[in-house]
Parts: C-alpha cells; sequence; structure tokens
C-alpha cells in the first residue's frame, strides 16, 4: 500500500511540474508573439532584407511566394501575385506567424499575419 501511495504521490508531482511547464511554455510563446507583432507592424513597403533582420531576426521559415499578395492580414488584399513577390519568409510562434514576402532584388512587397494554420 504504501508503494502504491508513493507511486500516486510521484504521479501527482510530474503531472503538476508537466502542467506548469506547459503553462509557461505558451505563455512566453504568447509573449514573444506579441513582441514580434509590434516589430511586424514596422516593417515597411521596400524595406530590404537587411532592414527586416534588424526588427525581427533571422526567419525561421524561407519559401516560395503563394499566389497572392497581403499587406497586414486578411482585411488588406493587394491582388494575385504578379511574380513581384519571388520568397516569403516565416517567423513562426505557437498559434500564428509573420511572413514577410521579398522580390528577386530582396526588398519587401508584402506581408502577412497567419492564424492557427
Amino acid at each position: 500500500m504504501k508503494t502504491l501511495l508513493r507511486l500516486f504521490k510521484v504521479l501527482a508531482l510530474a503531472s503538476f511540474v508537466g502542467v506548469i511547464l506547459l503553462v509557461g511554455w505558451v505563455a512566453i510563446s504568447m509573449f514573444l508573439d506579441s513582441r514580434a507583432g509590434k516589430e511586424f507592424a514596422e516593417v515597411k513597403m521596400g524595406a530590404s532584407t537587411q532592414d527586416v533582420i534588424a526588427l525581427l531576426g533571422k526567419p525561421d521559415v524561407v519559401r516560395p511566394c503563394g499566389e497572392n499578395l497581403w499587406w497586414g492580414g486578411d482585411g488588406d488584399y493587394r491582388g494575385k501575385n504578379d511574380g513581384r513577390c519571388v520568397t516569403e519568409v516565416r517567423y513562426e510562434y505557437f498559434l500564428s506567424a509573420w511572413g514577410v514576402g521579398y522580390s528577386a532584388d530582396g526588398h519587401v512587397v508584402s506581408k502577412c499575419h497567419y492564424f492557427s494554420e
């Protein structure tokens, strides 16, 4: 019986520590996402790659641009990508990502905030 009680205490403590770590991770991720959003708002059309890296740091993902261009979010559709956006970089967080699209010469032509993809 004592062994079973000890096992229960260890499992309860491990579960508690796991929940605390998970809550801490989510809180930190949300803080970093919020901070990135403030810096993302500072990204200007035509800014260089170096300007964006100075604001947001090194991106998490580099990929080809999609079919559509945006400026900020779903509310500001800029039309189909006519080839001016060739590379998109993404800064990924727990429930969202911040994307910046670049032209062939490395200047910002689009940016978008993605939610829960």
